[in-house]
């Protein structure tokens, strides 16, 4: 398990070594090593919906507060987890493709009361390994969320930067602050990757404001 601190924003995702995320026994395992109490994991359908604690049971793909010392948290395996935060209000987000092209980071910030100070872009599948089909960019084309700098070519292949595509939302809304971690789930071998055959193995990354 890796953590950073931004200001009084501490942000935490975990490895292999922390085990299988989606498994409540090890998610305890973590809140024990951090010193946190339980966290609150939004109900993630690959919606575009940021919701709140008091609302954590809806659909739901994002979890916003302000409360200090209540930490929220996202499951990933190739999609992107994205913070945003500044040192009042934090929101921790699942961004695939689906929920970044439909408004998941706009909807994150919506929430905030204030502006928010910067962003943190935890472990996901990066443009080096997430190729893609031409339906794929049809599907983009439709939804007129089609940029050919998203595109990455190489060997006669297409891979998507969903990563970049996040980054230049954040920046529209001028949030310079982003701390990419740059890390490929596939390619790293202390992650689990859906595309590498991970497919009920989780990822989780954290947030939460401390006094």
């Amino acid at each position: 398990m890796k953590t950073l601190k931004f200001g009084n924003i501490r942000v935490a995702y975990t490895e292999k070594e922390d085990g299988n995320q989606r498994l409540k026994e090890n998610r305890e395992k973590v809140q024990k090593k951090l010193g946190i109490g339980e966290i609150l994991i939004s109900n993630q359908k690959h919606t575009n919906i940021v919701t709140t604690p008091e609302n954590i049971s809806i659909q739901s793909d994002g979890i916003y507060t302000n409360t200090k010392n209540l930490p929220v948290g996202v499951l990933t395996a190739d999609c992107v987890p994205v913070v945003l935060y500044n040192q009042k209000e934090i929101a921790v987000i699942h961004a695939g493709w689906r929920g970044a092209v439909s408004g998941i980071l706009e909807s994150g910030i919506d929430h905030f009361e204030y502006e928010v100070e910067g962003a943190f872009i935890g472990p996901s599948i990066r443009n080096c390994c997430y190729e893609v089909q031409d339906d794929f960019i049809e599907n983009l084309k439709k939804m007129n969320k089609f940029d050919e700098k998203f595109i990455f070519n190489k060997n006669e292949k297409k891979f998507f930067d969903l990563q970049y595509f996040i980054e230049s939302v954040l920046k529209k809304y001028g949030i310079k602050n982003i701390y990419d971690i740059s890390l490929c789930t596939k390619c790293d071998e202390n992650l689990f990757s859906y595309r590498k055959g991970d497919f009920n193995e989780r990822i989780l990354t954290i947030g939460w404001i401390e006094d």
